[in-house]
């Protein structure tokens, strides 16, 4: 099975004080015991001026091999100064650390807001003791985005994701729904996808509630407490989609054209014929299903939609018991970072 166990995210993140939310790494205690020897080489290299809370950016990984995992994510947190390319390209590629780096861009990425040292350990503590169900036949793996990207393909099993993260879906092995989601500050998450990951013999549905969507809604109520959720308009979500394959397609298309005038590009153009051919399967597919899967995210079986936050040119209805709370019926608009 592709994609991250939710136990390897071992390590805990520990919360800070009020004062220290903004910078973490001032509650950060025996640091020159951390250090070891490597507080008296920087001096000789810095000479006094040198100052940890200023100059920590430009140590290398060895010189933090004192400081947990806590406390390094604290310090890359901290900084809006690029780190030395050892701790940079920790938090690429160790699991533990890329799932921290990848809540804070979410947060960026879906609202350009960087929230506070105590939301993203929320966001940490409750994604990685999230479950699905207590059927021994589900289990589930998380997956996310490649770089920074705020939705494409994912990392680990190269499903399509619209979102930063997703809960890839197994049922005896296989996987079978892919559930993408989003993190944004202010304890705000948004519901994205959810996806049969084959159009057909999706026996397992009949092993779930027959509404999903109020099914997925209820686990994220249930794991993110004190998050305002918002799912995701289903016609926007189509729009978008249909918008992406096509742009792909007139790509591919490019190619075949290239291919063909080459001559000797056998092999590509085969390739790029059949994601030519696939391409416009799905497309064809998405528009003949596209009233069922606008109907589907309207849907949300005994939770109500209040108000609308369109980010990143997508339209998301805030998740809602009873549409005459105050905290529902405000909208708002973010646009797209760059």
């Amino acid at each position: 099975m592709k994609g991250l166990h939710l136990r390897s995210l071992s390590g805990e993140l520990l919360k800070v004080e009020p004062q220290h939310t903004q910078k973490p790494v001032n509650a950060i205690k025996n640091i020159d015991e951390k250090l070891g020897p490597w507080k008296q080489q920087m001096l000789e290299e810095y000479g006094e001026d040198f100052s940890f809370l200023k100059n920590y950016h430009q140590l290398p990984l060895e010189a933090l091999k004192g400081f947990s995992f806590d406390e390094l994510c604290k310090l890359e947190y901290s900084t809006v100064l690029m780190m030395r390319q050892s701790v940079g390209e920790l938090f690429k590629t160790h699991a533990r650390y890329e799932v921290v780096r990848k809540i804070q861009s979410s947060m960026w990425r879906w609202g350009y807001g960087n929230g506070v040292w105590n939301e993203v350990v929320d966001a940490y503590e409750h994604i990685r003791h999230f479950s699905f169900t207590r059927d021994p036949d589900f289990e589930i793996r998380l997956d996310y985005t490649t770089y920074w990207n705020e939705f494409g393909y994912s990392k680990y099993s190269r499903t399509f994701i619209d979102g930063i993260f997703a809960f890839l879906v197994y049922y005896k092995k296989e996987h079978v729904m892919t559930i993408g989601f989003s993190v944004m500050d202010k304890k705000r998450l948004l519901i994205q996808q959810i996806q049969s990951a084959k159009r057909s013999g999706n026996r397992y549905l009949y092993r779930l509630p027959k509404n999903r969507l109020e099914f997925v809604i209820g686990l994220f109520r249930e794991q993110f407490p004190g998050y305002r959720l918002y799912v995701i308009d289903g016609g926007m979500l189509m729009e978008k989609t249909l918008a992406d394959y096509r742009r792909a397609l007139a790509r591919a298309y490019e190619r075949c054209v290239r291919y063909r005038a080459n001559g000797e590009d056998r092999i590509w153009l085969i390739e790029s014929e059949r994601e030519c051919e696939e391409l416009e399967a799905r497309i064809a597919h998405l528009e003949a299903d596209k009233p069922r899967i606008v109907a589907f995210y309207a849907n949300g079986g005994r939770f109500r939609f209040g108000s609308t936050q369109t980010v990143n040119r997508l339209l998301h209805r805030r998740v809602c018991v009873t549409r005459t709370k105050k905290e529902c019926t405000t909208q708002s608009s973010l646009e797209t970072p760059q």
